[in-house]
């Protein structure tokens, strides 16, 4: 009994040892590589995807299982998948994603394509905003995966995504390399066109106590370190939704915009809306915020694109709280062989839903929907499950 006692605790220690190691060596390699980005980010549609990268946890699989489903099987197959899973999730969770992915694709196909990156766990679903993607970096064609600084461990499924970051770098076989940016952020907080970066002034918020207090503080910092052009919503936090940026507004080309419109909503489903998903921050019901002062958020931003040369064309949208939306604008985008695709979450509404494919549509997209239902009381969407790796 003694002896299995001091296997046992020689089996944590050593577990915590390894544990202490794999964050270690993330924090080596990011503080090896800190450099300025030398590339552009990946814009939000140009050029056809060619890698991504999803997380999976066992525990959310019935949640995500329909946008997965949607998506993979909406995916070209010449698309090449990275899944990180948490190392700690043992042999049954790597059965359940085979077993997963052949519903997904019966042939077997999407299990031979797919790669997993184990990591230190837990982990969230959320693999697009644990990091920015550039282009490949000139003369050595590697492309950097940009994180934000290191968070707290007070939330460990969150520290942990940021380790993630390492993880793929560490899988791509030379052909990403992580990053650490000096900036607090979620990828989710930035959208990028061909020319410029879109952030909004909500992410002041997230770094004033690193020396960010302004609009104009925070466009030439990331400009800087970024070495593209920065486009800066609104002037104060709150002058425009709260939450990601991608939640309310993405760029669909160099020129045009799509921004949400509170007020198209409201129109299609009345002004009580309450879809029946309770909010997971407060377990209340969730009710449709279709104030004044939400539509003044949402036309701002929509009126600073304006001012800065893009057509603007206005989406449904319907805001609950300040991290909780339908969005249409939430999406995945590519451009490939001539035909624009946006793979484009549904929400289970049809005149909402039907609304939103029409615009799309109308601007020339074809539309691949993408149920998400189960997760957007969750505070994402699509757009918020999967990270564009590279385009071609």
């Amino acid at each position: 009994m003694r002896l299995g006692r001091v296997w046992l605790l020689g089996a944590v220690v050593g577990a915590a040892l390894a544990a202490m190691a794999v964050l270690l060596a993330a924090r080596t390699r990011a503080r090896a590589h800190q450099a300025e980005v030398q590339a552009n980010v990946l814009p939000e549609a140009t050029g056809a995807i060619a890698e991504i990268a999803m997380h999976y946890v066992p525990l959310m699989e019935p949640l995500v299982a329909p946008a997965y489903t949607d998506f993979l099987r909406a995916l070209p197959n010449d698309v090449h998948v990275r899944v990180v899973m948490a190392r700690s999730s043992g042999p049954e969770a790597r059965a359940m994603l085979g077993r997963f992915l052949d519903q997904i694709d019966p042939s077997g196909g999407w299990r031979d394509r797919t790669q997993v990156v184990e990591t230190q766990g837990p982990i969230t679903t959320w693999s697009k905003d644990r990091a920015l993607v550039t282009g490949k970096q000139r003369p050595d064609g590697i492309a950097l995966l940009v994180a934000p600084a290191e968070p707290s461990d007070a939330w460990p499924e969150r520290h942990n995504d940021w380790a993630t970051v390492a993880a793929l770098a560490d899988a791509s076989h030379g052909m990403l390399l992580a990053e650490v940016a000096p900036f607090d952020f979620d990828a989710g907080d930035f959208a990028a066109t061909d020319a410029a970066l879109i952030v909004d002034a909500n992410l002041i918020e997230k770094n004033r106590h690193r020396g960010l207090g302004d609009a104009i503080e925070l466009r030439k910092r990331l400009a800087g370190w970024f070495h593209m052009p920065v486009i800066v919503l609104g002037t104060r936090p709150g002058d425009t939704p709260r939450h990601h940026l991608s939640m309310y507004m993405t760029p669909l080309d160099a020129n045009v915009v799509l921004v949400g419109d509170p007020a198209q909503a409201a129109r299609l489903v009345g002004n009580d809306f309450a879809p029946g998903e309770d909010s997971v921050d407060t377990g209340e019901a969730l009710r449709a915020d279709f104030s004044p002062e939400t539509q003044r958020r949402f036309d701002r931003a929509a009126d600073d694109l304006a001012a800065r040369g893009f057509e603007v064309v206005r989406i449904p949208n319907v805001p609950f709280e300040d991290k909780t939306y339908f969005s249409y604008t939430n999406g995945v985008y590519e451009t490939r062989d001539g035909r624009r695709i946006a793979y484009m979450p549904v929400y289970d509404e049809p005149a909402l839903d039907r609304e939103a494919r029409r615009i799309y549509e109308g601007l020339g997209w074809e539309v691949r929907p993408i149920r998400v239902r189960g997760i957007y009381a969750q505070h994402g969407t699509i757009g918020c499950l999967v990270n564009v790796l590279g385009r071609r």
